[in-house]
């Protein structure tokens, strides 16, 4: 009686489990488990050995910040609130409901964790940087560099430095054109050192507003010939007005700092300026830029857990990689 009553039992445990097994979700969907690659893509370190469309590679640097620390956690929040997006198989893409259209369907990712940082050593990092990149494009995958506080971007130009002629689009706050002390290397100049490689022909400015740009700034912006796009001419003429603004290029390579946007929407970075623009507004742009030239490249900077414990900043980040990707791979 006790063998019939205990085979009994094994087989109930089986078939609940069986039944538990068919109906638990995928492993893959689960936000809270696993290793945190962005959208839980596979991870390859250092870019070694990549078949991959896309690669993306993390920028965990703050040493360039004038202000409030704490960007070099930036990769890591970005990779946390991507898995929100997360799919059970990448490669049947992701779906907008109000358009009932897939994105990047078929498209091969891989993470290639950051690169190594050389604390106190920031040439080095940056030269990092530059290698990472260079590594991503030589094995035909496209990049998309996470930081990390602007400074990471001026090295990600010199990683192109193949191309005859880009141009730079760049989303900011601020200008990012200040003179800085000889030799060193922070987030306050990324644009006036990339105007000065020889294959960097246009540069777009986007954003900038209030009171975060000073005369110095400005007057270098335009010795570089910049061409500036403020957030208050958007508010006045709209952004398909904006849009109109940008011209064509052969290669394109942009840079997004969170803080163009308003710090309502993204309150988790160094640097706050109100009246900034719309989650959607900057979205549209970037989808439009698609049709401006083939993007070569991109990076989401300035993301700062620290100041923002809610993480809506790092998932607005994560967010527009998506849709930039999507834009750039339809």
């Amino acid at each position: 009686m006790k063998r019939f009553k205990s085979a009994i039992s094994v087989a109930a445990a089986l078939f609940f489990a069986g039944f538990a097994s068919a109906q638990a979700p995928d492993s893959g969907l689960q936000t809270f488990a696993g290793v945190r690659t962005f959208v839980g893509a596979p991870y390859v370190p250092r870019c070694e050995h990549l078949q991959a469309d896309i690669a993306i590679l993390g920028a965990p640097f703050d040493e360039g910040t004038w202000g409030w620390p704490g960007e070099r956690y930036g990769p890591r929040d970005i990779r946390e609130a991507s898995q929100d997006y997360k799919q059970a198989d990448l490669k049947n893409g992701f779906y907008y409901f109000d358009s009932d259209t897939y994105v990047l369907k078929g498209k091969r990712w891989a993470d290639c964790g950051d690169v190594e940082v050389a604390p106190t050593v920031p040439s080095l990092t940056n030269q990092n940087i530059t290698d990472g990149i260079k590594k991503i494009r030589a094995q035909k995958a496209f990049p998309v560099l996470i930081g990390g506080d602007h400074s990471i971007t001026f090295p990600a130009i010199l990683a192109l430095q193949d191309l005859p002629s880009i141009m730079i689009v760049h989303f900011d706050a601020h200008l990012d054109t200040w003179t800085s002390y000889p030799g060193n290397i922070d987030h306050s100049s990324p644009i006036r050192r990339s105007a000065a490689l020889p294959n960097v022909k246009k540069i777009v400015q986007i954003g900038m507003r209030g009171l975060a740009n000073d005369t110095e700034a400005s007057e270098n912006a335009k010795k570089l010939g910049t061409q500036v796009i403020t957030t208050e001419a958007i508010r006045r003429k709209g952004v398909e007005w904006a849009i109109a603004q940008i011209p064509s290029a052969a290669a394109i390579y942009v840079t997004v700092d969170v803080d163009v946007m308003d710090p309502s929407v993204t309150p988790g970075t160094g640097t706050y300026e109100p009246g900034g623009l719309r989650f959607e507004e900057v979205d549209q742009m970037l989808i439009a830029l698609t049709n401006k030239g083939k993007i070569v490249g991109f990076d989401v900077v300035e993301v700062n857990p620290l100041r923002d414990p809610s993480g809506r900043t790092a998932q607005v980040a994560s967010r527009l990689i998506i849709d930039f990707l999507g834009a750039i791979f339809h």
